[in-house]
């Protein structure tokens, strides 16, 4: 099980889901697997269209960092549309510097001193999206592939800490 907590800045909201690591659903078993092969085929930073979506000319700008953490931004015809990081609980000290990145330059700017309870919850795995104004049509999709993302992204680094540690995992 992972969350993403996904922050609306125009409506000072912030809408918390729970997913499987592993979807059920059909169609996000899909959209991970397609999401799975191609990061599987890139450095770990990069900036680069998403060529197997059929509508729209979505990129996706992706830093991995060390100690289970990364940043992902989606971009719309060049227009950032949504900026989040993923915190697979890994290693915390990864996590509170990721976390605190996500603050200072992208939450600080937009609320100020209340930017911290944005960042509230301790769950792990973690993805805090922050979904920026400008184009609501396009939420429901960005949420999908974030969901997308972050699934395949968490599953591949608690397998990879389970190996290194010893652990045997389910987790494909």
């Amino acid at each position: 099980m992972f969350t993403i907590r996904t922050i609306f800045p125009d409506q000072s909201r912030v809408e918390v889901s729970h997913y499987e690591l592993i979807p059920s659903h059909e169609q996000g078993q899909a959209v991970c697997a397609l999401f799975l092969e191609f990061l599987s085929e890139r450095p770990t930073e990069f900036r680069e269209k998403l060529s197997f979506l059929k509508k729209g000319d979505t990129e996706l700008e992706w830093t991995a960092a060390s100690g289970g953490t990364a940043l992902a931004s989606f971009y719309e015809e060049g227009h950032p549309i949504s900026m989040g990081v993923l915190l697979s609980g890994i290693d915390a000290e990864s996590d509170t510097q990721m976390r605190g990145a996500l603050k200072q330059s992208v939450l600080e700017p937009i609320f100020g001193e209340e930017a911290g309870k944005y960042l509230i919850g301790d769950e792990r795995p973690l993805m805090l999206n922050v979904i920026f104004p400008g184009a609501p049509e396009l939420n429901p999709r960005t949420q999908l592939l974030a969901a997308a993302l972050a699934s395949v992204y968490f599953r591949v680094m608690l397998q990879l800490h389970a190996e290194m540690h010893g652990h045997s995992t389910d987790t494909p």
